[in-house]
């Protein structure tokens, strides 16, 4: 059984994760001059291509 303290701590750890990321998608957004979605749809194409790759494997 997970305590509420786990779930209150691990609540926090994805706020931590959530923010950290947010900042690095505007970071990488201005510094390329491209929108933040764009950022993400490379991002995620990226891992699209990594996990096929893995999977031909």
């Amino acid at each position: 059984m997970i305590s509420l303290d786990n779930r209150k701590k691990s609540a926090q750890m994805q706020l931590r994760t959530t923010e950290f990321m947010k900042e690095q998608i505007c970071k990488l957004a201005d510094k390329e001059g491209i929108s933040k979605n764009a950022v993400l749809n490379q991002a995620l194409a990226w891992y699209m291509d990594e996990r096929a790759k893995n999977a031909a494997q």
